[in-house]
């Protein structure tokens, strides 16, 4: 009955047998005017037919470009051309209901089947079957218990299963998955807002298995266990594309894995989005806009640094200037940027690398990490002959910047002469506003923050929210934090730095010096945070000491 009701609809608009392209105005619009319905660009606000989603993959829907809804009870299927109008029956016979048709754009459906399938995925289920995580181990503990590992049916639950890490990382904002093994057992965990959290255990009988399927993914060497190994992936995640940084390690237990994910669709920050006060923030912004010397961002691993320094390649962006970068991985793509991604492998070091930069005329060069001599070199000497240079640093703050250039071997004149400005960073988690609540016990235990500080930003005692402590909800995943806000301490080398750095003073030296010109310590910041309800008193003893 139903088929038959195609073939006449097909007869009624006489375009029987034609398809049209996802991309003809016309086409959609006939189907428009025969069906009398109208043409919908936006489908975010309907539900997606739960039946339709577990009988027809993503594969399904992307090359039909069609996607069922539940509107009351009833099943609607979105369709964009003729040929979408075919595949209805096929709907209807597969789930045994009547399939009424919508119409929308082609792009508006490609958006709804990406949202609908990554929302599936969020929800404890893997990429393209539909299968919880309670299944995927079950399959995956009957597959222990094999003999024979070389079985083709024993890859499917261990290929879903690593899918599924994947998308709870991505889904859960993590920016790390760790895959460690025990004596007995095989952990896996997430390091999400700077803070590692178990997830989940593997048995311990396939952790073979689930190595070689994440080495494979690397196209890593399969066979040497008893070297660490780098690899990397891209995957695509519904609408989203995913860089996969893997590294091995051989330890007493098997081989330890680590994924880095690199969010490609993740939006980048602006510098007013990062937390800087105010008036680091003006400062910071005068300073970018300068047309020669370093400005070098200071921190450990995963304190934000290129994040900072994408927000400011961001501001000063433009037409007139001739900007490229030195990366390693690239993280975002810059629009109007020339980015050149490192590969020390084929003898594409940070050196190398400035070396072909300065020839191609740049007016701003990012230089993803400062590590050795050589590379310290060539960004001081680009800064020195009219360009503006920006880098990072592995220091603890800014003012031991100064004093690890010099322990780099380069003369102290021409670090006085280069050096703009350090900025220190680190980042602490912010509370939870769904949950958070004011901590009473701590509310006159913290000192206030310094006088000068708060005339720096305009800010009155009476204006601070107060203390606030973690609780804990379905938002947060029950940590009571969601979210990181930086903290900073912004150097700026002006004549009394100079003096110094000329005369080799260390690092505390200049740090006085910063702080008699008006520079407030990472600690300070932090505590002002604390007093604005932001952060906590823990999070900030956790990265400063205080």
């Amino acid at each position: 009955m139903q088929q038959q009701e195609s073939s006449e609809f097909g007869s009624q608009l006489g375009i029987a047998g034609t398809s049209f392209d996802a991309d003809d105005e016309s086409g959609i619009s006939v189907l428009s005017e025969v069906l009398e319905t109208p043409i919908f660009d936006d489908l975010s606000t309907m539900v997606p037919d739960e039946a339709f989603l577990k009988r027809f993959g993503i594969v399904y829907a992307r090359s039909h470009r069609i996607i069922g809804f539940d509107r009351g009870g009833q099943l609607q299927v979105a369709i964009c051309d003729r040929d979408g109008y075919d595949h209805l029956d096929v709907v209807s016979r597969a789930l045994e209901r009547q399939a009424l048709p919508i119409l929308a754009t082609d792009a508006a459906i490609q958006k709804a089947i990406n949202a609908a399938y990554t929302d599936r995925s969020s929800q404890a289920q893997q990429v393209i079957d539909a299968i919880d995580r309670d299944t995927v181990l079950r399959e995956v503990r009957s597959l222990a218990s094999r003999e024979d590992l070389l079985d083709t049916e024993g890859r499917a639950p261990i290929i879903r299963l690593v899918n599924h890490l994947l998308f709870d990382a991505v889904k859960a904002g993590a920016s790390d998955i760790h895959i460690q093994p025990y004596e007995d057992r095989v952990v896996v965990r997430q390091r999400i807002d700077g803070v590692l959290f178990d997830t989940f255990e593997i048995p311990k009988a396939v952790q073979e298995e689930v190595l070689t399927r994440v080495k494979v993914l690397g196209k890593m060497n399969i066979a040497e266990k008893r070297l660490p190994q780098d690899g990397r992936a891209t995957v695509q995640l519904g609408d989203r594309t995913v860089d996969l940084r893997i590294a091995s390690l051989p330890t007493s237990h098997n081989e330890r894995i680590v994924i880095r994910l690199l969010d490609k669709s993740a939006r980048l920050y602006t510098l007013g989005e990062l937390g800087m006060p105010p008036h680091y923030l003006a400062k910071f912004r005068t300073l970018i806009t300068r047309d020669h010397g370093m400005i070098l961002v200071t921190g450990p691993t995963g304190s934000g640094k290129s994040t900072t320094l994408y927000g400011a390649l961001q501001e000063i962006n433009s037409h007139d200037l001739n900007v490229l970068t030195l990366e390693d991985p690239i993280e975002y793509q810059l629009d109007g940027i020339s980015q050149t991604q490192i590969n020390e492998k084929k003898g594409m070091t940070f050196a190398s690398g400035m070396r072909s930069v300065l020839r191609q005329d740049p007016d701003i060069i990012m230089v993803g990490e400062i590590r050795d001599q050589d590379t310290a070199v060539m960004a001081i000497q680009a800064s020195l002959t009219g360009h503006l240079v920006f880098s990072t640093l592995h220091t603890n703050d800014a003012a031991s910047a100064v004093t690890r250039l010099l322990d780099l071997g380069i003369e102290p004149y021409l670090v006085s002469s280069s050096l703009v400005a350090s900025l220190a960073q680190r980042l602490v988690r912010r509370l939870c506003e769904a949950c958070k609540q004011p901590d009473t016990d701590r509310q006159t235990d913290l000192p206030r923050p310094p006088e000068s500080l708060l005339d720096d930003q305009g800010i009155e005692w009476s204006d601070l929210s107060g203390i606030f402590r973690p609780v804990g909800c379905e938002a947060c995943r029950g940590t009571g934090y969601r979210g990181r806000i930086g903290l900073f301490e912004l150097l700026i080398i002006d004549d009394r730095c100079r003096e110094l750095i000329q005369s080799r003073a260390n690092a505390s030296q200049i740090r006085e010096a910063g702080l008699s010109a008006g520079m407030h310590l990472l600690a300070t910041d932090g505590l002002l945070k604390i007093h604005q309800g932001v952060t906590t008193l823990d999070e900030v003893m956790r990265v400063t000491t205080l």
